[in-house]
């Protein structure tokens, strides 16, 4: 998306559009309290950290396939076991135009924003194909 300010062109970054705060939890955080978390909160996935850095992502999905569907205990499972990792992330400066390209080309559906190796926020497919629709064929097709 650009932007005109002042007679300039510009392209919108991705600290415009992320979402904040993001929640994260703990690499030894187990399931239940992550999913607790999630539903308190209405949100879908959780930044997984290592020595306060992020280091994964849970996702609902992440929580169906690797902990229910295998018959296991939410309880007794950590949040480092079921991650997603290596964590994909996207610097705040980022243009959207460049967030779209990295989650169509590794096939994600959310990118944690870092700034000095700090998470600061996370942009999701939503987020980007609401400002860029042409897109869609490149996440969905």
């Amino acid at each position: 998306m650009i932007i005109e300010k002042r007679g300039e062109k510009r392209k919108m970054k991705v600290r415009e559009i992320m979402s904040r705060p993001i929640i994260a939890e703990d690499g030894d955080t187990v399931v239940t309290k992550i999913a607790a978390d999630m539903d308190e909160l209405g949100i879908g996935s959780v930044v997984i950290t290592s020595e306060g850095k992020p280091a994964g992502i849970i996702t609902e999905r992440d929580i169906a396939l690797k902990v229910l569907l295998k018959d296991r205990r939410a309880s007794e499972v950590k949040a480092k076991e079921i991650m997603a990792s290596p964590l994909v992330t996207i610097e705040p400066e980022a243009s959207i135009d460049e967030a779209c390209k990295l989650a169509a080309r590794k096939r994600i559906k959310r990118l944690p924003v870092v700034e000095n190796g700090m998470l600061i926020g996370i942009v999701s497919i939503r987020d980007l194909l609401a400002r860029k629709p042409e897109y869609v064929r490149e996440f969905y097709f």
